[in-house]
């Protein structure tokens, strides 16, 4: 196990590349808060990824601060693609990131199941901003699948049709 993936009972682990990059993000997300304790949690976990072991009561807002700065792009502009990269794969261990991961391995594994099917029409639908729908249609059944914000999942799965 590298020091990347090293986890800590009741809490994580942050390698030293990690600590570097979110030290000075956390910082800057605490100092634009206005809720005294709001400011004040924010500034424990910047204590803790500093001490390089995140509490598993600081993980849901490690979750958030990574969470923002990937989906805006403000991670990748900062640090590049290597510091994204770093960021990216503590984000995966967190409680959020960890349930997105499941989600998308819960889709694939629905869509693995259509490898031996003839394939007749995909489609994908713009549902609102930031949400897609993909219809999958096959000789077989017809999968609906859903992406946005919130993550990946098989919204509907018809069989015979």
């Amino acid at each position: 196990m590298s020091e990347h993936e090293v986890a800590v009972s009741s809490g994580m682990r942050v390698g030293a590349t990690e600590r570097e990059l979110l030290a000075q993000e956390i910082g800057a997300l605490a100092g634009m808060l206005r809720d005294p304790a709001a400011r004040a949690r924010y500034g424990e976990l910047r204590d803790a990824v500093r001490d390089g072991e995140v509490p598993e009561e600081l993980l849901g807002h490690l979750g958030n601060i990574l969470e923002m700065g990937l989906q805006s792009g403000r991670l990748r502009a900062l640090y590049g693609a290597d510091g994204e990269q770093a960021l990216t794969r503590l984000f995966h261990r967190t409680p959020t990131g960890a349930a997105l991961q499941d989600e998308a391995k819960s889709v694939s594994h629905a869509l693995n199941g259509l490898q031996t099917q003839r394939i007749e029409e995909i489609r994908v639908a713009a549902l609102g901003p930031g949400s897609y729908g993909l219809t999958i249609d096959t000789d077989r059944c017809q999968v609906s699948i859903r992406l946005d914000r919130s993550g990946v999942r098989v919204e509907s799965l018809a069989i015979g049709i």
